[in-house]
């Protein structure tokens, strides 16, 4: 049972290398009073699922973009795309629109230059590999965009205990967890 070893040797390699202070931006960016809506495609988006969950476990204001009660985004909220590739139509529509909206559009990539484009106003890059292989890459024993949607996870999970989760406490947290199960 080597491999859980071998991958999490691949996380240390690929989160050693994001850039601390797009991390702590990123932390502040999650104390912040607003509206978070949270965007990915598969994998990508699951993750989100998970991030706008404990979000939601520390008392934000959450959607998952493409929920039928997502509302209209607008100045004041922040739209959390997550995508390897960072290159969908889909992403671009929406990062797009967030941004005519004035909404503050954060991505979380493996694509750098994207970090740049007129819609985006912050993000992280993450240097691992996604199912593309494209070069510069790290390589990785893991299938497809693994190695990247484990390392955004660990990330965000991070940014969350080091940003709103400091101001609360297990318990209060608990409170928020669904009872309906």
């Amino acid at each position: 049972m080597k491999t859980p070893f071998e991958i999490m040797k691949e996380m240390e390699q690929v989160i050693s290398r994001v850039d601390e202070k797009q991390y702590g931006e990123f932390v502040e960016l999650l104390l912040k009073d607003s509206r978070f809506f949270i965007f990915g495609e598969g994998r990508s988006g699951l993750i989100g699922k998970a991030i706008a969950m404990r979000l939601m476990h520390c008392g934000k204001e959450v959607y998952v973009v493409g929920e039928t009660i997502a509302p209209s985004i607008g100045e004041d909220d922040v739209l959390l795309a997550i995508s390897g590739s960072a290159g969908s139509i889909q992403l671009t529509g929406i990062c797009r629109q967030a941004s005519k909206h004035g909404a503050h559009v954060t991505l979380i990539t493996t694509n750098e230059a994207k970090l740049q484009e007129e819609w985006c106003n912050s993000g992280i890059f993450i240097p691992a590999a996604t199912k593309n292989r494209a070069e510069g890459e790290p390589s990785t024993i893991q299938p497809l965009g693994s190695q990247f949607d484990q390392a955004v996870h660990l990330v965000l999970d991070a940014a969350i205990v080091d940003g709103p989760y400091a101001n609360h406490s297990h318990e209060s947290m608990k409170k928020q967890h669904t009872n309906l199960e």
